[in-house]
């Protein structure tokens, strides 16, 4: 559901999908990018990690998903330089994974698939694609596509909570 330059939307009744460089200026100006809502660095663990590992880095930085890297000539499809070198997104180790893993288990057995979407997304956007591809958090990436951090539906519902006056800022 992706072309060059945006990134799809479902927006009426018949599922007719509409790219985010449609929408008008003056409706962009009032949304906010979900790169704001980015707080802390993205944890990075190698797909060949064990469990504890990445339990503790869980843990320790109360983070609701840890990222899985590897090499950048693995199969896979790979999304998103993840590092400066030769590494790439290869998915998520959540907290969930980590509940149904074996004991002996290693990032990369475990690991969900990875949405990445651009710090300029709208999060009105990466909500509706959150929804549409039943996962819970967003990897962002900048423009040259390096990992900026983890977005959560949470991080998103309390965003839009703030904006509408139901919670504090």
């Amino acid at each position: 559901m992706q072309r060059d330059g945006g990134v799809a939307v479902l927006t009426d009744m018949q599922n007719q999908p509409r790219w985010v460089d449609e929408y008008d200026d003056e409706i962009t100006s009032e949304l906010t990018m979900l790169g704001s809502l980015v707080v802390a660095p993205l944890a990075l663990v190698e797909e060949t990690a064990p469990l504890a590992e990445v339990v503790a880095m869980l843990l320790e930085q109360k983070v609701p998903a840890v990222a899985v890297i590897g090499p950048s000539d693995a199969p896979g499809g790979a999304c998103s330089p993840a590092t400066e070198t030769s590494h790439t997104l290869r998915g998520l180790v959540t907290r969930h994974d980590v509940l149904r893993a074996a004991p002996d288990a290693r990032a990369g057995d475990v690991m969900s698939k990875v949405l990445s979407l651009g710090a300029d997304t709208t999060v009105e956007c990466a909500a509706a694609l959150l929804v549409l591809e039943s996962v819970w958090q967003v990897v962002v990436t900048d423009r040259e596509g390096h990992l900026v951090g983890l977005v959560s539906a949470v991080d998103i519902a309390r965003h839009m909570a703030v904006r509408a006056g139901y919670l504090a800022a």
